[in-house]
């Protein structure tokens, strides 16, 4: 089954304003984020289209935030969640030579990978962007975030991307493009390996409390993994 673009953006868009806006009841923190299933989306969405995909999860959570949480700070949500789906996609094609699927237990294996460091990355977006642009660390908001991604990506979104991927659907995913920055691509491997190190140390510094009171510390970490992260997403 192939989509055109035009379709991929409009399923990827709806889809997450629909249960991003249904859920808006089920309040975790006030004013901020809810218990989220539509976090499953991000995942699908980014395998499955790429950046389109990724840009139809950005869009599609400020429509849902505009159902009850819809402020400032949906900026950072808007940027968590384009992220959130786009370096999984990027991610994917960086280390394997195959169509996203997940036919194998290796490629099970990737799919849970790449939403943790998904979920970790969305985490520090929102958790930090709140601490340095709002002046507000909510350190639940870290915690929720993570684990509403990471949980609701393995649990609801792994079911869902194996019958998307089965030979009854068989959706025909978006291929990647090749960068024309060709010159940076021999490292990626050796970057994804310190920005996933760098990402457990900043959720250890937080869950242990002496992140972000260290402001210093917190400030550097946080500029080398955007620094990294970007360099991923090239």
């Amino acid at each position: 089954m192939r989509l055109s673009k035009g379709k991929q953006f409009l399923i990827c868009t709806a889809v997450f304003a629909v249960l991003g806006a249904a859920f808006k009841v089920m309040v975790l923190v006030e004013g901020f984020t809810e218990v989220r299933p539509v976090n499953a989306v991000p995942m699908l969405a980014g395998l499955s289209f790429g950046s389109i995909g990724a840009l139809g999860c950005g869009i599609g959570n400020l429509i849902a935030d505009a159902f009850g949480t819809f402020n400032l700070t949906s900026v950072l949500g808007f940027f968590a969640n384009f992220v959130a789906a786009y370096l999984p996609y990027k991610l994917w094609h960086l280390l394997k030579k195959e169509e996203p699927n997940v036919h194998t237990w290796k490629n099970i294996g990737l799919y849970v990978y790449l939403s943790a460091l998904s979920a970790l990355t969305a985490a520090c977006m929102l958790g930090f962007g709140l601490y340095y642009f709002f002046d507000s660390w909510i350190e639940t908001i870290f915690t929720y975030v993570l684990f509403n991604n990471f949980g609701f990506s393995v649990a609801l979104g792994l079911p869902l991307f194996i019958v998307l991927t089965s030979d009854s659907v068989n959706l025909v995913c978006t291929e990647a493009k090749e960068s024309k920055y060709h010159w940076l691509k021999s490292m990626k491997k050796s970057v994804l390996i310190a920005y996933t190190l760098l990402m457990v140390v900043i959720a250890a510094g937080v869950f242990t409390g002496w992140l972000p009171g260290n402001q210093a510390v917190a400030g550097f970490l946080n500029v080398i993994s955007l620094l990294l992260l970007l360099y991923l997403l090239l």
